[in-house]
C-alpha cells in the first residue's frame, strides 16, 4: 500500500484495510499480482480490448457501472 493515501477515505469516516491473500496454495503467487501489471503488459488500449471481448459490446460496461 506504498502507493495509497488513505488520508481522503480516512477523512470521509471510510476505514482502509490492506488485504493479503494467503501465501500456500493457489494463493502462493497472489501478492505478486496487481492490476498495474496489466496495465504494464496491455497497455489501456490492450485492457480496453480484453474487457470488450467479455463483455461482448461497450455499452455493457456502462449500463453494469
Amino acid at each position: 500500500m506504498t502507493y495509497f493515501a488513505p488520508g481522503p477515505f480516512t477523512t470521509r469516516g471510510i476505514a482502509v484495510a490492506p488485504f493479503l491473500p494467503p501465501s500456500t496454495g493457489i494463493w502462493a503467487s497472489g501478492r505478486h499480482v496487481t492490476s498495474l501489471w496489466a496495465l504494464a503488459l496491455l497497455g489501456p488500449n490492450g485492457i480496453a480490448a480484453r474487457l470488450q471481448a467479455l463483455t461482448g459490446s461497450p455499452d455493457s460496461l456502462e449500463a453494469a457501472a
